[in-house]
């Protein structure tokens, strides 16, 4: 790996923690204001739960499809043009 590649790997990781640092903040947020608003109901407060879960490893795994996509991608539209140099 290069300097470049180790650089832009720590960005993206720490991203990632980030990201999941903010969306658990928010999830807790909502999940205090529903409490604040309703008597507890436990329906809502799973709902919230799991919504705030699925939004965190949405959150994780979406650097990792786009990449596979666009690999992918380059397997079905090669990016290298059909035919040979003269």
């Amino acid at each position: 790996m290069t300097n470049i590649t180790n650089i832009l790997y720590g960005f993206l990781v720490a991203f990632r923690f980030g990201g999941i640092i903010v969306v658990t903040m928010v999830a807790m947020g909502v999940l205090v204001s529903e409490a604040a608003k309703s008597k507890l109901s436990p329906a809502k407060i799973v709902g919230v739960t799991l919504s705030g879960l699925l939004a965190a490893v949405a959150f994780w795994m979406l650097p990792t499809l786009v990449n596979y996509a666009r690999s992918d991608a380059n397997i079905i539209v090669p990016d290298h043009p059909v035919g040979g140099y003269r």
